[in-house]
C-alpha cells in the first residue's frame, strides 16, 4: 500500500500545490487536474501493479513463500490477488474522488477576470467564458454593461496595472485613490473574488489559520484565549508593527508576569 500512495502523492502533491497558489489561472488548472486523473488511469494497468507488488516484494519475502496450513491454504485467496484487488480499489477511489472534489471548478471560472498574468491577452480579446461565468453564478449583484466596460479599461490601462501583481494590492489602490466609486462594479467584483479562498486540495487545515487556532485551542483553554489568538492571527500586520517597537517584548512579559499562576516566572 505504501507503494501504490507513494506513486500516486507524488503527483498529487504537486498538482494540488499548484491549484492552491494559481487558483485565479481556472483553465490552467482544471489542465492540471486532467492531466493528474490520466496520469493515474495509466497506473490502473496490470503492469503497474505487477512493478508496485515486484518493489514491495523486494523488500519482503513473497507471500506466496510462507508456509501454510493446507487447510487455510485452500480458504484464503491468493495474496497477489488480494493485493491487486486493494490496489485497484485504491485506485478506484481516487478516480471517484478527485472529480467530485473538483465539480465546482467550471463555475469559477469567472476568477479569471482578475488574473494579472492574462490582462495583456484580455486586451487583446476579452474573456467572454469568464465574464459569462461570472454573470451566471452572481449576475444579480452586477450591472453587466458597466463591468464589462470596467475591465476592458482595466485590461488596457498600464496605471491601473503597474506596480500590483496581487488581488490585495489592487483592492488598496481602488479604494486608496477613490476608484471604488468611480469604477464600482470592477471594485466589487475584486471584493468577490478575494472573499473566495484558494481550493483546500491539500492538508485542508494548513490553508486554515482559523481551523489551526480552533485545533489547537479546541480542548486546552476557554472562549477568551481562544478569541485573543484569533484576534492576533486577523490583526497579524498591526502585531508585526508593534514588534518593532523597542519596549514590545518587555511590555508583554511584564503583562505575562501579572497573570496569577501556579508556576513562578519571576526570579527573585
Amino acid at each position: 500500500m505504501l507503494y501504490t500512495y507513494e506513486q500516486i502523492f507524488s503527483e498529487t502533491d504537486v498538482v494540488f500545490d499548484i491549484v492552491q497558489q494559481r487558483a485565479m489561472d481556472v483553465l490552467y488548472c482544471k489542465k492540471r487536474i486532467e492531466s493528474l486523473l490520466a496520469f493515474v488511469k495509466e497506473k490502473r494497468s496490470e503492469g503497474a501493479f505487477q512493478a508496485v507488488y515486484a518493489k514491495a516484494a523486494d523488500l519482503t519475502s513473497d507471500p506466496r513463500d510462507e508456509p501454510m496450513r493446507k487447510r487455510r491454504l485452500t480458504q484464503l485467496q491468493d495474496p497477489q490477488e488480494r493485493y491487486r484487488n486493494l490496489y485497484m480499489a485504491i485506485l478506484d477511489n481516487i478516480l471517484e474522488q478527485i472529480p467530485r472534489r473538483f465539480s465546482n471548478l467550471e463555475s469559477m471560472l469567472f476568477l479569471e477576470l482578475v488574473n494579472p498574468g492574462k490582462f495583456d491577452d484580455m486586451r487583446q480579446a476579452f474573456p467572454e467564458e469568464a465574464f459569462q461565468s461570472v454573470l451566471k453564478s452572481y449576475g444579480h449583484h452586477f450591472d453587466s454593461g458597466r463591468l464589462r466596460s470596467e475591465l476592458q479599461v482595466l485590461y488596457s490601462d498600464q496605471d491601473l496595472q503597474s506596480n500590483r501583481g496581487k488581488l490585495c494590492d489592487y483592492l488598496v489602490f481602488l479604494k486608496d485613490m477613490e476608484l471604488d466609486s468611480a469604477m464600482p462594479q470592477l471594485y466589487k467584483l475584486f471584493s468577490l473574488v478575494a472573499t473566495i479562498g484558494a481550493t483546500s486540495a491539500g492538508v485542508e487545515r494548513s490553508f486554515s489559520c482559523l481551523k489551526r487556532l480552533k485545533s489547537y485551542t479546541r480542548y486546552t483553554m476557554g472562549q477568551g484565549r481562544l478569541s485573543s489568538l484569533a484576534l492576533l492571527a486577523i490583526e497579524r500586520t498591526l502585531v508585526k508593527s508593534l514588534e518593532k517597537t523597542p519596549s514590545w517584548y518587555d511590555r508583554v512579559t511584564e503583562h505575562f508576569l501579572e497573570k496569577e499562576r501556579r508556576a513562578e516566572f519571576t526570579c527573585k
